[in-house]
């Protein structure tokens, strides 16, 4: 047998055991598995921990996909990826405290109502001339990119706006007085101020709007979507909901 014959034989082989170890890996799991995805740096919705994703988003994606059947696996990216990633297919749902609005309804579905929060500014301790909705304009603003409160603040006259992906460069800024006011949803607001010890920063006591949230779906998935929505009903009605809404939200309110 010459080397050819010898290395085409060899090749076959490998090809076949790749089939097979193939064939393996798609049997050895039953799970039918939910990809859900947020932006990591929201707490207490969602949080990195070490290797793991914390937070109420997270336990309330694990929570819908057991009670329809599925294991949550739950992925990490930028707030402005999320849409794009769920209409590409990537992602199978977004969990990532967003802000159910009429553009963004355009592009993708959303369960019903999952939590209300109010729009709140972030201010310094020592700043006494941000105390209306008003008073945005003409100031230096932070936001998250591509969120509600960004896209407020560019509606006022003489607004500066630096959009971030993290809160805590937001935060940092504010502190250093590189902008004046820092745009976020009231828990997360609290969050931060209460659990890390910003005692130098307030929240001006005004809401700006009442937003309500919702997880995302892709316009494709209609039976999905319905599923979620079931699912959701149900944790609601057999109180594992209040549970985890009084596990992340109980000391922050």
């Amino acid at each position: 047998m010459n080397w050819k014959k010898s290395l085409a034989i060899v090749s076959s082989a490998l090809v076949i055991m790749g089939l097979v170890a193939g064939c393996g890996s798609d049997t050895s799991s039953d799970k039918k598995v939910l990809t859900f995805a947020a932006e990591t740096t929201y707490p207490p919705f969602e949080f990195s921990e070490g290797d793991s994703y914390k937070g109420f988003d997270v336990d309330l994606s694990q929570a819908i996909a057991k009670e329809m059947g599925y294991e949550a696996k739950f992925v990490s990216m930028g707030f402005d990826a999320l849409i794009p990633a769920l209409q590409s297919g990537q992602i199978d749902a977004i969990a990532s405290g967003m802000v159910i609005t009429d553009a963004r309804k355009a592009k993708i579905d959303f369960t019903e109502p999952y939590y209300q929060v109010d729009l709140v500014m972030v201010v310094r301790g020592d700043e006494t001339n941000v105390n209306s909705e008003a008073d945005i304009a003409g100031k230096t603003v932070a936001a998250q990119i591509g969120t509600t409160g960004a896209m407020l603040s560019k509606e006022k006259p003489g607004t500066t706006v630096k959009e971030f992906d993290a809160i805590p460069n937001m935060l940092e800024d504010l502190s250093n007085g590189q902008v004046q006011i820092v745009m976020l949803d009231e828990p997360v607001a609290k969050y931060y101020i209460k659990k890390l010890g910003m005692n130098n920063l307030k929240i001006v006591p005004v809401g700006l709007q009442e937003h309500f949230l919702g997880i995302g779906v892709s316009k494709d998935k209609k039976e999905l979507l319905d599923q979620m929505n079931a699912a959701l009903k149900k944790l609601k009605e057999n109180g594992e909901y209040d549970k985890l809404q009084q596990k992340w939200f109980g000391d922050i309110k």
